[in-house]
């Protein structure tokens, strides 16, 4: 049965577990993550239980840890209108897939050659609309931003580890001003 209480959920996590103990190359291992959150995001019974999570901005629940592959997925339950800064994930990969909702997502090219420190200047690459069933692959240190496009939206992420453990870059697009930031507000969440 497994230790959730969604069986899609339960599955997932099975079959990242054995995704990931191929042991594939970085990439290739990454991007064949996309399937399995194809699968759990399609799945109505997640979506169903999805509508009771509450949204708060700068939070992200916490569904599971792996204790042996370190992947951690999460989930974004996004506000009206959700506008997201320009940002990466530092070292890490994120596939992200929307449960519920719609969203647009950007894309950005860094175009400066990184030589001023707390300056980049981006140039958007692709926007795209995100609706429900929508997966994206978001390798390291490419910026991207993710904003709401319906009254409310829900994303399931999964990274190579759990947030808050390495720096983000974040892009101020109008002054060109980076930063660094640790993630979102942690919160665990039963599935």
């Amino acid at each position: 049965m497994g230790q959730y209480s969604v069986p899609a959920f339960n599955k997932f996590i099975a079959d990242l577990q054995a995704h990931f103990a191929k042991n594939l190359p970085e990439t290739e291992q990454w991007e064949g993550v996309q399937p399995f959150l194809k699968a759990l995001i399609d799945d109505e019974q997640l979506r169903e239980v999805s509508k009771s999570w509450e949204r708060k901005k700068g939070r992200e629940y916490i569904l599971h840890h792996d204790a042996e592959y370190d992947f951690f997925v999460g989930a974004l339950v996004r506000e009206p209108k959700h506008m997201a800064n320009a940002h990466d994930h530092g070292p890490t990969w994120t596939i992200y897939g929307v449960l519920d909702g719609e969203e647009v997502t950007h894309v950005y090219d860094r175009v400066d050659d990184g030589s001023k420190p707390g300056f980049a200047k981006l140039k958007l690459k692709v926007r795209s609309e995100a609706p429900t069933g929508t997966v994206d692959v978001v390798p390291p240190h490419i910026p991207h931003a993710e904003n709401g496009a319906s009254p409310r939206s829900v994303a399931i992420t999964v990274r190579t580890t759990k947030p808050g453990s390495y720096d983000q870059i974040m892009f101020n697009l109008k002054t060109g001003k980076t930063g660094t930031s640790r993630g979102l507000e942690l919160v665990p969440l039963a599935v």
